[in-house]
């Protein structure tokens, strides 16, 4: 009777493992959305979050080496698959994927199988969410061939602008304070690499060229604690 009654408790045990959402394993487990995994650390865009404009790009950020194998899948409510390029960057450790062009309004299921140098295929997932309405707080600057953005008082002036594809963005410094432009997310920095700057000073700048449609989220890594956040939309007119 104790051996029947061990075994029995043995295989609920086992079940109840088996289910466990976002498990690291071989094979991604069911109902993996919105579970995180070993070795992972943050990603753009964060679990959750919405965007006024589609992201150009999805990335994850982990504190191992990837390894070939390594893949994402972005999802819309439709059953549309909308990544197209797979690369791994920022020393091995960020696995993006590139995004097709003009995703609608909704909600996005991101799963992901992470290959580490450790041996590891880890699985998991988050959603995220795209809402055009939110595009009225920010500042339409399309008919403008180049724009300033200032800084002082900790902030940037103005916090959130929407331009045309191929406009150039220069952020100037109007404060003692050094300020830094940093693609999200925080610390990592891995979205959108050429928006990253070295320490800028009074008096001087920095600028970049946007050419490819899609929200570009960036704040100042120096002051990030203190809310010094900015977003750009770079959209067609």
């Amino acid at each position: 009777m104790r051996r029947f009654l061990f075994l029995a408790l043995f295989i609920m045990l086992l079940t109840a493992i088996a289910i466990l959402p976002g498990c690291a394993g071989t094979g991604a487990p069911e109902g993996a959305v919105e579970a995180e995994v070993p070795h992972f650390t943050d990603s753009t865009p964060l679990k959750n979050e919405v965007y006024a404009a589609q992201p150009i790009n999805v990335t994850l950020n982990f504190d191992l080496t990837l390894e070939a194998g390594s893949d994402i899948s972005v999802i819309s409510e439709d059953g549309r698959e909308w990544v197209e390029n797979i690369l791994i960057e920022d020393n091995d450790t960020a696995l993006k994927g590139t995004l097709g062009r003009d995703m609608p309004d909704g909600e996005y299921s991101l799963s992901y199988t992470a290959r580490l140098v450790d041996g590891s295929a880890n699985h998991g997932g988050l959603s995220f969410s795209i809402d055009s309405n939110l595009q009225q707080s920010y500042q339409d600057l399309r008919a403008e061939g180049e724009v300033v953005v200032g800084m002082s008082n900790l902030k940037f002036i103005p916090e959130k602008t929407m331009i045309k594809p191929g406009t150039r963005v220069t952020w100037v410094n109007n404060e003692d304070a050094e300020h830094f432009i940093n693609t999200e997310t925080h610390p990592e920095h891995t979205y959108y690499p050429p928006q990253n700057s070295l320490g800028i000073t009074r008096g001087a700048s920095f600028s970049v060229v946007f050419d490819i449609p899609g929200q570009y989220n960036y704040h100042c890594s120096a002051h990030y604690g203190q809310g010094m956040v900015g977003s750009i939309i770079v959209a067609n007119p």
